[in-house]
């Protein structure tokens, strides 16, 4: 069993010193994965565990003004990394709209990109906050399986993406997915003024259909290629785009069934 592990942990070192990307090593938490892991694990205790039991005896915190600033600060955070990371990638005229390979020579026209994306990582870091804020308001309801796997896999997913595919095919996930996230903000901010909105299917539903047609486009961008077989680009990789906006795709799609479709027909029949 030592043996085993011995050799998982020299694997795992050999796979993360021959596949790191030297433009992005000076930048903070980009090192070792260790502080990923523990971020991650922090916030699961603290989400199932300990927030929970404390605030087992404690009123709701009302958060308003924390919240205010919060979504303001998201919706500029992910609209400066949407429209500049855009400009430097798929709208220069060195990038690829159908295969852009990874290329870690250090492109001097990629160093914009290079910092954005990692903006891009430090604000899956920051939206952990959403469940925070949730627990210590006593949302318990609202903490599902999909809010928390959703969360935690995409600072997972974008510490790979940053550390090792920064500037890559991979890249649109990242401009979708900030453009997606001004307008679930946006919705957030308005809420705190107008509260009626909190009750309008209208806003939630087409926010929903906002993520389900961000999926459906990642998963072209990565099926495509990879049936096609004309990108160079890790083939494993553009499987694992595929099947985790697939993935994502069906629980959001499951929501979205039962939150609109079921519900609506069962108040036509009342």
């Amino acid at each position: 069993m030592a043996l085993v592990l011995r050799n998982i942990y020299q694997t795992f070192n050999y796979f993360f010193a021959e596949y790191k990307d030297p433009r992005v090593e000076h930048y903070p938490l980009l090192g070792s994965p260790w502080p990923i892991v523990a971020i991650i694990v922090i916030y699961l205790k603290f989400v199932k565990n300990w927030g929970p039991r404390m605030m087992q005896n404690r009123k709701p915190f009302q958060l308003k003004t924390i919240m205010n600033a919060y979504n303001l600060l998201q919706i500029v955070l992910n609209l400066f990394i949407g429209i500049v990371g855009g400009l430097n990638s798929y709208f220069a005229d060195d990038y690829s709209w159908s295969c852009e390979p990874i290329n870690q020579k250090g492109n001097p026209s990629r160093k914009m990109l290079i910092f954005v994306t990692y903006l891009y990582f430090v604000s899956k870091i920051i939206d952990l906050l959403d469940t925070v804020f949730f627990v210590m308001r006593k949302k318990y309801n609202q903490i599902t399986f999909l809010h928390t796997y959703h969360h935690a896999g995409m600072v997972v997913a974008t510490y790979v993406f940053t550390k090792f595919l920064a500037g890559s095919h991979a890249t649109l996930l990242g401009l979708i997915n900030s453009f997606v996230h001004v307008i679930m903000y946006f919705y957030y901010f308005l809420t705190s003024f107008k509260p009626e909105l909190k009750h309008s299917l209208w806003w939630k539903k087409h926010i929903t259909q906002v993520q389900l047609l961000q999926f459906t486009i990642l998963m072209l961008h990565f099926g495509i290629p990879l049936i096609g077989g004309y990108c160079d680009f890790p083939k494993v990789l553009l499987f694992i785009g595929f099947t985790q906006n697939m993935f994502m795709f069906t629980l959001f799609a499951d929501f979205y069934i039962k939150a609109y479709i079921k519900n609506n027909k069962f108040k036509s029949i009342g």
